[in-house]
C-alpha cells in the first residue's frame, strides 16, 4: 500500500436501505399506525442486525476485489497505476450495479493523489493501514 497512488472514495447512498429484506423476514418488519400496516421491502435503521447485516452485504460485493477497503458504507479504492485504478473502478461500478446499489455522489472523490477516509489523510507520501 505505500506504492499508492491514486485514491478513489466512495459512499453508498442510504446505505439500509439498499439491502432487500429476504421474502420470508418482510413479515417480521411489520408495523402498525392509526391507518394501516406496513412491511419493510428494504433493510430499515434501527434492526439490531442492520450493521452487521449490510457490512456482509458490502463484504460479498467485494469479494475477490483487491485494492478496495470497506467500512460500512464507504469504500477507499488505492492503486499503483492510473490504468490499475480506472480498471479497478469500473470492476467496483459493474459489481454495485448489479446489486442495486447506488452511490452518493456528492460524498465521493474520484482519482485523487490525496484522500482523507475515516478521519485519517491518505496520500502517497504517507499511507499507513493504521
Amino acid at each position: 500500500m505505500e506504492k499508492d497512488q491514486f485514491f478513489s472514495k466512495i459512499d453508498l447512498s442510504k446505505g439500509y436501505w439498499q439491502v432487500p429484506v429476504r421474502k420470508e423476514d418482510i413479515s417480521n418488519t411489520a408495523f402498525v399506525t392509526m391507518e394501516c400496516h406496513y412491511d419493510f421491502l428494504r433493510m430499515p435503521f434501527g434492526m439490531i442486525n442492520c450493521g452487521a447485516t449490510l457490512t456482509r452485504a458490502v463484504k460479498k460485493l467485494l469479494c475477490g476485489m483487491d485494492n478496495v477497503v470497506d467500512y460500512i458504507d464507504d469504500l477507499l479504492i488505492h492503486t499503483e497505476t492510473w490504468e490499475a485504478h480506472v480498471k479497478t473502478l469500473s470492476e467496483l461500478f459493474k459489481r454495485l450495479q448489479d446489486a442495486n446499489f447506488t452511490v452518493r455522489p456528492v460524498k465521493c472523490l474520484l482519482g485523487s493523489r490525496t484522500v482523507d477516509f475515516l478521519g485519517q489523510s491518505r496520500s502517497r507520501c504517507n499511507w499507513s493501514p493504521g
